[in-house]
This record gives C-alpha cells, structure tokens and sequence, in this order.
C-alpha cells in the first residue's frame, strides 16, 4: 500500500472515530437531559397523586366528623321523614316542615361550616338525602331539591346504591373539586344505626395549590373542559376564568391563563405528557396529564376523555443553558482533541516510515542494539511510562513513574493502574469510570490523550497529562502503553500569567483592561435582562504633591491604603479597577443612583478620616468621587465612564473632597484640566500636607 494512501486511509479513520465519539457525546447530553425531565415528570406526577390520595381520604375524614354530630343525625332523621311526607302527600304543611329542619340545619352547622373553611380548606359542604336528593348546600343555601344523574355523579350514584364510604374528584351542580362523601348513619333507642342521609366533604381546590407550590416550588393549574363543566355546573358557581375551551378551576401563578389565551397549551389528554415552552425569555418544563375523575378511577379501562387537565411546570431556563453550554463544549472539545490526534497521527506515521526505512539496513544486531537501547531510554525517560495486558494490569513501569507515585516496582505490576493511580477523585469520592479509559484503547486500538488526577502513594494528587497508545501484535491489540508527565508547574503558571494580565500589580485590583471587559459584561446583562448598575469614578485630590514632598514609595503606600478602605467599604460583588495613576473606577452591579451616592458617601468620609501611616508619619489625602448610573443604551464602556469622568471634573471644580453625581447639564471636561488650576503658592500648609483647596490636580 502506498505510503500517501496509507496516511490518508489513517486520518480519514481518525475523524471518523472522533465523528462518532463527539456525536455520541451530544446524543448523550441530549438523552440525559431528556431523561431528567422525564423523571421529573414522573416524580412530580407521582407528588401529585400521593397528594390527591391524602387530600381526598382528608375530605373523607372530615365528613365522617360532621355525619357524628348527633343534633345533625337527628336532623337528617327529621328531614327524610319531612321528604317522604312531602313526597307522599305534597302538602304545604310537609313543605314548610321541610323548610324549618333546612333553616336549623344551616344555623346548627353554620359555626361549624366557618371553622372547616379557615382550617380544613373546606370549600363545599353537602347534606344529600338517601335517594341522592340535594337537601342543603352550605355555600349554596338557595340551590337544593336537585338529583344529579349517574352520568353525571358516578360517586354519588355509587355511595346511594352502596351506602359505603368513597372519595375523588367530581363536578356537582355548585362545585369541582376533591369530594369525600360518607353515610350519615341514625342511632335507634334499642341502639342500633341505620342509614340516614349522606355528608359530603370538598376541599378548596386554589388553597391547596398554593400551598404545594411552596412546598415543591413548581407552578400548578386544574383546567376543566368547558363544555363537560357547563352541562353539570350552575352557571353562577363555574370558575370565573375561562380561556378558549377551557375553565381555570385553580392555579398557583397566573402563567397558565397568559399561556392558554396565547394558545401554548396542548390539548387534554389522559396520558403523560412533556414538552418545553419558551416565554418572554424564559424556557419551561411543561407537564400535562389527565385530571383523573372518580368515574376514570373507577374505570380504568374507560375511553372517555378525562374531565380537564393538570398542569405543572417549572422554570429550567438555567438547565436549558448549560445544556446549551455542553453541547458547544462538546463540539469545540472533540474538534480539538481531533486536531492534536491528528498532528500525533502524523508524526507518528512519519517517525514510523522513517523507522522502517532505518530497519530495513539494519542487521540482526543492530536490531538488538536498538532495543536494548529502547528499554534504557524507557527506564530514564522524564515522563512516567508504563504498560498495560489486554486486561488492564500494569506489565511494566519506569522509574520516573515510580518516583511520581511513590511506589516500588513490584508494588505496581500486576496491578490495575485504576487501583493505584486514580480509584478516587481530587474531592475524595470514588471514581471507578475512569478505568475505562484504558479499557476503550485496548478495545478499539484507537490512541487517546486526556488530563487527569493522578495519585500518591501517600494520598496526595497532582495534575498529569496522559497519552494512551495501543500495543499491537500480530494484528491485534496486546494491550496500551500509558505516557504522563506532571503539569503543576505548567498549570500555576498559566494562573500567574492571568493573574499578570489581570489585575494591577501595585494595589491586587483589576487592571485598566480588565475593568472595562467587565464593564461591557455588566452593559450585556442589562440589556439583556434590565436591571440597574452604578459606576463610581474617584481621583485622589493633590496626589501629584504627595509624591513630590514624600517619594513614589509614599505614593504607592496611600494608593494601597486607598484601595483597602474601598474594599472594606464596598460589597464582595462590586468590581474595583485601577484606571491610571491614582485614578479608580469601582462598578456597583444592582445600585442605583441613590445607593451608589451614599457608598461614595461613606467611601470619601472613611479614606477623609483615615490617613495613611507610612514610617509613623501620618499622610492624610482627600478623595473626589464622580458617580453615573449605566444605561442600557450604552453600547461601550466609553458613555459611562465619559459620564462619571464629567461627574468627577465637577467634584474637582467644585472645592474637591466631595462626590458629585452626574447631570447632563454638566459642562463637558474640559481638554486642558490645568483650565480649574488655582494659584498653588497661597496654599497654606499643614504636616507637610497642603490643606484640601482646587488646585485643578487629578
């Protein structure tokens, strides 16, 4: 085979292998996320139905408390006679009678029926005669005498035929809601109980989703079908929002009406449903499944459609970010890692032609003079070296990987590098995925480089950067030879060299550069998501005659006691940067106007009453502090700091030692600052300190 092909045939199988290992990636960040929600569907499905169990055996309960009142008993008793009278002989008198036991039962219960409201959540209270017969509601006094259908009160249907106890989710004439219905029974003199009338129990459905979106943090609604609710409902006591085709019986936020008027909501459906859903900038996870009646419960095997809907959701704008984050982490990675495996491929193929060709004029013993000078070069080598058998265990390692791990030779062999090297991670927890690494290469036969945590014999860790390369014998892969080499140095100094590009050398803030990077950062996020943000702009007043009466070094002194008070006064969050000279600019994410005049405030008096101790002398300095809030019009750093440098100028102008807030009736700095200078010669002195008048210095 052509030297030329064979290159070709190797990378174009390179990129294959990191095609397929970056796509697998994605899918897999793609299936993980997805798996998340669908257990969070689950789970938050499963909270829903354990509530809906306890809520409706909780109305239950509560009817079985009314129902034992004995005055209510009898009644009941007295109502059913008064019925059965009226029913048999329809005489006025019967009606009247009816009418009395209605009026006691409401006055006897209407204490109570307060009391079951505030505490319970109670929301629906009825008294029904045997036959189904609504005799009194108690948030509908005027609404009785009705006998609901089967079809359309399955559970009332089934208690009247039954007298036993039952609970769930039904729509009555004046409520939708969870139900606890129980058989009021009647105490006979001889002691006996027999079946008297039935008590029925529903619960606040609003008060209880507010309440479970505190507790789960997640928005939650109950949609019913608009025309289900209208033929069994009164018009009168139907939920008052209604949107599209549907009727809004409870919600925790107002999210799901804005949603249903846009029409983002999918149609009611009994099974399980997930989907995402973008608003105003925000994305959330959106859960639908059926609001399970007392006949779909009953029934498992019904077709019909459920009653509503129940709708839960969630905002995961930050998971939908980081997912997005992955993804692109991913692709830059494996581009990447394919670029540098492509470059070893290279040059390993290159060194291996060369190789071959130096072989081919070699003699025998030329050939056994390169080995043996191989095995040398692999016990001196400066890197850690060692090899892996097509099981995973170490058949030889050299001193330098030894000495890195503090382990003896025959400590290692036979041993699993997992074993030794990396079982746990940096933070102390079990890491047993990453002996998997060796295993894929023994495998696929494929090289891989990785940056791992390698460690000590005694416990310690250091950074490595690890290249895994098959070995192969005749054909087949034999096993992996395992290259690393310690990157602590390397790594501490890429931080020093950021810390350098980053920050000002003498004061340990934020150089000019890198200030105004966060300064654009800060514009970003207000324009993207509002908010406010305040820029303070200071200038030590008369700098220039510290370091002529005192020297640089005092100079330097009064800057760094400068900026240790600013950072005693200022929150962990502002950003403090040295513009130039003894020019500073310090971001406050989140103030206003208001609150960034009563830091510069604090920060002028503080440094005014603290001088600087340099040799037991005392240097007392005066700062002037110009302050400017940002827009989310500015487009660079340069509008706000023009404005806090205007605010500045007209501190200086107006005596010094002061703060100044911006006012775009300021006159504009002008191109000579020397312009404001007074006469420095009458300036009287004071310990060596000339006292705080306009001299025009900066």
């Amino acid at each position: 085979m052509p030297y030329k092909f064979f290159v070709l045939l190797s990378s174009l199988a390179l990129a294959a292998v990191f095609t397929v290992v970056g796509w697998n990636l994605y899918e897999q960040i793609n299936e993980h996320f997805e798996a998340g929600l669908e257990n969070d569907s689950v789970r938050l499905r499963d909270v829903y139905a354990f509530e809906y169990e306890q809520l409706a055996r909780h109305a239950q309960e509560l009817a079985y408390v009314v129902s034992e009142n004995v005055e209510i008993q009898h009644l009941l008793d007295e109502a059913n006679v008064a019925m059965r009278g009226e029913r048999e002989r329809q005489s006025n008198n019967n009606q009247t009678r009816t009418a009395r036991i209605r009026y006691a039962l409401h006055e006897k219960m209407k204490r109570q029926w307060n009391g079951l409201n505030k505490t319970h959540e109670v929301q629906h209270l009825q008294f029904l005669l045997l036959d189904g017969t609504s005799f009194l509601r108690m948030e509908a006094t005027t609404h009785f005498g009705d006998v609901p259908s089967a079809e359309d009160r399955a559970m009332l249907a089934d208690i009247v035929r039954d007298h036993k106890p039952l609970a769930g989710f039904e729509i009555d004439r004046t409520y939708a809601g969870i139900l606890g219905a129980v058989v009021a029974p009647h105490v006979m003199p001889n002691g006996s109980e027999h079946a008297e009338a039935i008590v029925e129990v529903g619960l606040d459905m609003n008060k209880i989703l507010h309440r479970l979106d505190k507790k789960l943090n997640v928005g939650m609604a109950l949609l019913l079908d608009e025309k289900r609710t209208a033929n069994i409902m009164l018009k009168d006591y139907r939920p008052e929002e209604k949107v599209d085709q549907h009727f809004i019986l409870a919600a925790s936020r107002p999210d799901a009406e804005n949603w249903l008027r846009a029409g983002l909501l999918p149609a009611s459906e009994r099974s399980l449903q997930n989907r995402l859903l973008t608003w105003k900038g925000r994305t959330f996870h959106l859960i639908t499944f059926g609001l399970d009646d007392y006949q779909s419960q009953r029934n498992s095997n019904s077709l019909s459609s459920p009653p509503g809907s129940v709708l839960i959701w969630r905002d995961i704008t930050d998971q939908t970010k980081h997912l997005k984050e992955n993804r692109t982490a991913v692709i830059i990675n494996t581009l990447a890692a394919w670029v540098l495996a492509q470059s070893l491929l290279l040059v390993l193929l290159y060194g291996l032609r060369r190789g071959w060709e130096h072989q081919l004029k070699r003699k025998t013993s030329a050939i056994e003079n390169l080995l043996q000078y191989n095995a040398l070069l692999l016990d001196t080598a400066a890197n850690g070296i060692c090899g892996i058998d097509k099981n995973g265990c170490i058949t030889f390692i050299n001193r330098t990987a030894l000495a890195m791990h503090g382990f003896q030779s025959e400590e290692a062999k036979g041993k699993k590098p997992h074993e030794l090297f990396y079982r746990y991670a940096p933070d102390g927890r079990p890491n047993p995925a990453k002996s998997k690494l060796f295993m894929q290469t023994i495998e696929d036969g494929m090289p891989r480089e990785a940056e791992e945590w390698l460690f000590r014999r005694d416990g310690s860790c250091f950074p490595a950067k690890m290249v895994i390369t098959p070995i192969f014998e005749q054909g087949q892969t034999n096993g992996a030879v395992i290259v690393f080499h310690d990157i602590t140095e390397q790594r501490n100094r890429q931080e020093a060299l950021l810390r350098l590009a980053t920050t000002d050398s003498l004061t340990g803030v934020s150089n000019r550069r890198h200030f105004l990077d966060q300064l654009d950062a800060e514009l970003a996020r207000l324009r993207r998501h509002g908010g406010q943000a305040s820029i303070l702009m200071t200038d030590l007043d008369f700098f220039k005659r510290i370091n002529d009466e005192h020297g640089h070094a005092t100079g330097d002194a009064v800057l760094s006691h400068f900026v240790h008070i600013v950072r005693e006064t200022v929150r962990r969050s502002d950003i403090i940067g040295r513009l130039g000279g003894e020019e500073f600019a310090i971001l406050l994410p989140g103030d206003g106007t208001n609150g960034a005049r009563e830091l510069a405030e604090r920060l002028r008096r503080s440094f005014e009453i603290n001088p600087t101790k340099v040799n037991d002398v005392y240097i007392e300095c005066t700062v002037s502090i110009g302050i400017s809030n940002l827009r989310a019009d500015d487009t660079t750093a340069d509008a706000p700091l023009r404005r806090a440098d205007e605010a500045l100028y007209a501190a200086k102008a107006a005596g010094r030692n002061r703060t100044e807030l911006y006012d775009r009736n300021m006159s504009p700095i002008p191109s000579d600052p020397e312009s404001v200078n007074e006469d420095e010669s009458a300036i009287p002195m004071n310990d060596g300190m000339p006292q705080d008048v306009g001299t025009g210095e900066r």
